[in-house]
């Protein structure tokens, strides 16, 4: 049996009751804080007619108005450089990061020393439970740039007194070297990025599959928990394959656990989070798909207070037998409200579409998902870039276990090889049309 490594034992094993007194705790703080300095809130509160007096416990939460990103990037958009979501005066911000402005502009992020320390304490449950020890070196295969991701948990095993090796600069070839030539046990990484590692490994016969790679952490894009890529990394690595979730406007919220293969935990601790009707913001009974909302509690300098995050996520029954009462979200993200195609009546997400043509492309190949409208109609096509000269046969049985699983039929063609781009970070597969093809 797997010994569970714990961050903080007392608190990820607490029972519902403790952690609401915790959590209460912790967001009187906050509210106190941001309600006196942060002038975002304090008129967003004002609006709405709210005062502290109201919330006396955590379910005086949903009194509280939800926050939007559109909220947000107007803000910054009218209040240039960093909006008016700063709860301290601007000299006492020592970090810098934005957004990936894939869905939109880019939102600034500004972090204090404290606030920092906080999102690489949320870090420490996720290495923690990824079973990461003292004694592991950790190697970071990328480039840093302006996104909280990795960084954080760069911090994060900055706490846990990890051995840190980052290989910005090098190419893949460098950072396969580095990981041989310096045992590394845990790399954390996108799963695109990890293929294509494993695909030059294969392409320079370095066996990694014999390295002390134990433990590969992905974020970025659907990895660990979509059962096809999850298959190929563990085949091409030799290693676990564990996911962690986050977003730079509320900071990483859900790990995924050693004895969990299907689902992540909420840091329960540090994020309050409500699963709600994406429609009319109420909440939906556990076992039901719907809107996460999230509240942090530990980063008071910028805060996210009932932040509907857009994702849709399902709250599973029942404890972990890892023994943490954090609860699980089963599947963990299970896609984008604003990402489900309804295509003849159907509907459809992204990561399902993807499931199904994982399962049937190689290490090496890659591939994008399109829908666009024709005479008011959704439609899909996936672009394949394989390299296998049978690609008829493959874009056969792909669309045909679409109709078998989903009833809808796709368009499944081939590219050249070198067609579709490459992201070194988070890969967009998802790519969405409609607005371009409304004739």
């Amino acid at each position: 049996m797997t010994t569970v490594e714990y961050f903080d034992q007392r608190v990820e094993t607490a029972n519902k009751d403790e952690l609401a007194i915790l959590q209460f705790e912790k967001l009187e703080t906050l509210l106190e804080k941001v309600y006196k300095s942060n002038p975002f809130y304090q008129n967003k509160f004002d609006q709405h007619g709210i005062t502290l007096s109201e919330i006396q416990s955590i379910d005086d939460l949903h009194k509280l108005p939800f926050t939007t990103k559109k909220e947000l990037e107007e803000n910054q958009e009218k209040y240039p450089i960093f909006g008016t979501n700063l709860t301290e005066p601007l000299e006492n911000y020592v970090r810098y990061h934005q957004t990936s402005g894939t869905t939109g502009k880019p939102l600034k992020f500004l972090d204090t020393k404290e606030s920092w320390e906080w999102r690489g304490k949320c870090a420490c449950y996720i290495l923690k439970a990824a079973g990461v020890k003292k004694g592991d070196r950790i190697l970071f295969p990328f480039n840093f740039g302006p996104y909280t991701a990795f960084w954080i948990m760069y911090e994060g095993a900055y706490q846990l007194g990890n051995l840190i090796i980052p290989t910005g600069g090098w190419n893949s070839l460098q950072r396969l070297q580095c990981i041989i030539e310096n045992q590394v046990t845990v790399v954390p990484t996108t799963p695109t990025h990890a293929l294509r590692l494993a695909d030059t490994a294969n392409e320079y016969h370095i066996d990694i599959v014999s390295s002390k790679v134990r433990t590969l952490m992905l974020s970025g894009e659907p990895g660990a928990l979509v059962p096809q890529i999850r298959e190929k990394l563990q085949k091409a690595w030799g290693s676990q394959c564990i996911d962690y979730i986050g977003m730079t406007e509320v900071g990483t919220w859900g790990f995924q656990c050693t004895e969990e293969p299907n689902g992540v935990h909420i840091i329960e601790s540090e994020f309050i989070a409500e699963v709600v009707d994406p429609q009319t913001g109420t909440p939906v009974q556990e076992g039901e798909i719907g809107e996460l909302v999230l509240t942090n509690l530990g980063r008071v300098c910028m805060p996210a207070i009932r932040y509907r995050t857009g994702d849709l996520v399902k709250v599973k029954k029942g404890l972990c037998s890892c023994g943490r009462t954090f609860r699980v979200f089963e599947g963990g993200v299970l896609g984008r409200k604003d990402e489900m195609i309804v295509i003849r009546g159907v509907n459809v997400f992204p990561n399902v579409l993807a499931n199904i043509v994982e399962s049937y492309i190689q290490l090496g190949d890659d591939y994008q998902i399109e829908v666009y409208k024709e005479r008011e109609i959704n439609e899909i096509v996936i672009k394949l870039e394989i390299r296998e000269d049978h690609g008829g046969m493959i874009q056969k049985a792909i669309q045909g276990e679409i109709k078998r699983n989903l009833n809808i039929r796709a368009e499944i063609k081939t590219v050249p090889k070198g067609t579709l781009p490459k992201f070194e970070n988070k890969v967009k597969r998802f790519i969405d049309r409609r607005k371009e093809t409304t004739t």
